[in-house]
């Protein structure tokens, strides 16, 4: 009878510590990659070197950063095999010919992941930078 009990305790913490995990991950993976619903403002600086630095807010109910620019039709570009690669924002072209091409960082730091993938939320400022050489 002893024996039974302590394996139901056995069962019953690894139940517990296994429902813990699943929740943290659940608020990890829900906290990298927020969906947040509703109205977002957002603001964008579109920064040409040699060119006054053009700066537009954005009021959008879109998720993503490609979405949002989209809307406004702000961005061009292709789909690749490694997402969306933005080829003209605002009207300027990058130019394939000097290694021209659209780098984007929110508060002055690069992003490192594609445009499809950056989840916007309200109050984010994000910068499109173009950058020669690769």
């Amino acid at each position: 009878m002893k024996e039974a009990k302590y394996w139901l305790k056995v069962f019953l913490a690894t139940l517990g510590l296994f429902a813990l995990t699943v929740l943290l991950l659940y608020l990890f993976l829900n906290k990298r990659n927020p969906s947040s619903p509703g109205v977002k403002e957002i603001t964008v600086q579109v920064i040409v070197p040699g060119e006054d630095v053009q700066e537009f807010v954005i009021t959008t109910e879109a998720y993503t950063l490609r979405q949002a620019l989209e809307e406004k039709d702000m961005i061009k570009g292709q789909t690749s095999t490694y997402g969306f690669y933005i080829t003209e924002v605002n009207g300027r072209k990058a130019d394939e010919s000097k290694q021209e091409w659209w780098c984007i960082t929110k508060d002055g730091e690069e992003i490192f992941t594609g445009i499809d993938l950056i989840n916007i939320q309200d109050k984010d400022k994000y910068e499109l930078t173009l950058m020669e050489g690769y």
